[in-house]
């Protein structure tokens, strides 16, 4: 693939003003107005954009549009269905993905009601869709739930859509790879020039590692993530995010085996710096997280979502 990404999405800049005690407070200046979105083409029949704080994408296969994340809010929803219509042709909708079920990427999915459209998700988040698609009135999507990868192929183009086997960064993680481009659409499994998030309670580095080395069998090259700028060069930041992993369960494992406490465990790693680009602070909280429910093994206990019965 010698295409290159187009540059990189505009991010916003916040602007803090300090005044010292009891002096008059000055004018404080405007923080940049975010657009409501931003929108790249990449290749000819695929767009991608950040809505609110998500990237979300979609994909003209020819007689319909596959759609990737549903945005983070309904007002966002309304924008990527506007660009949808717009760049498409008013193309209609006929699959949506969903990479995670966190609502800064995915609380949009309703507004897409009613639909025709075929959802696919994480075999085990086909509970929590059944439930979102309940409380609407609206006509019910047919839901496909993804327990290892399928191939959705239309016309000349062929995409696989997966999931880890176990918990990864979440309970309900899926990606979508474009075979033509060799794309992957990752959601939160890789974020580019991000910190990975480790927070959810169903997380599992082992099952993140897992996931990462499926795409390196993919033969990833261009990568899309939820967080963080799109890029053509997936290697570097699939691999930035596994040497992070890869570093904090083995520091994680040996705190364990000492039955350390948490104190310790966030001290210490205060003190180091597992990437370059993730603050102490931030991997001490990701430390904690995860150490709640370690075993000695490295594997962790299974958080909530891990245990909600999947519709039938």
């Amino acid at each position: 693939m010698n295409r290159s990404f187009p540059p990189s999405l505009a991010a916003l800049a916040l602007v803090f003003a300090a005044n010292p005690a009891f002096a008059v407070e000055a004018p404080k200046p405007k923080a940049p107005e975010m657009p409501p979105f931003e929108v790249a083409q990449p290749y000819p029949n695929t767009w991608y954009g950040r809505f609110g704080p998500t990237n979300c994408s979609w994909i003209d296969m020819g007689d319909g549009v596959l759609v990737i994340d549903t945005g983070a809010t309904a007002a966002d929803a309304k924008n990527l269905k506007a660009e949808i219509a717009r760049t498409t042709k008013n193309k209609p909708i006929k699959w949506i993905a969903m990479t995670h079920l966190h609502s800064d990427s995915n609380d949009g999915f309703t507004t897409f009601f009613p639909t025709d459209a075929t959802i696919f998700v994480n075999a085990r988040a086909t509970g929590a869709i059944a439930g979102s698609i309940a409380q609407g009135k609206a006509k019910a999507p047919h839901v496909i739930g993804i327990s290892d990868h399928i191939a959705l192929v239309a016309g000349k183009q062929v995409f696989e859509i997966g999931v880890p086997a176990g918990n990864a960064h979440t309970a309900f993680d899926l990606y979508v790879f474009d075979a033509s481009t060799r794309t992957v659409f990752a959601g939160d499994l890789v974020t580019t020039d991000r910190c990975p998030m480790l927070s959810d309670p169903d997380c599992d580095i082992k099952g993140w590692l897992a996931i990462l080395e499926r795409f390196d069998a993919l033969g990833a090259r261009g990568l899309v993530p939820t967080r963080g700028n799109p890029t053509g060069n997936a290697v570097p930041e699939i691999e930035k995010t596994r040497r992070y992993l890869t570093s904090m369960l083995a520091f994680l494992v040996e705190k364990k085996k000492q039955n350390a406490p948490e104190a310790r465990v966030s001290g210490e790693l205060a003190a180091e710096q597992l990437a370059d680009y993730c603050p102490r602070e931030l991997s001490a909280l990701n430390a904690l997280s995860v150490y709640r429910r370690l075993l000695s093994d490295g594997t962790t206990r299974p958080g909530s979502a891990a245990a909600r019965p999947a519709a039938k």
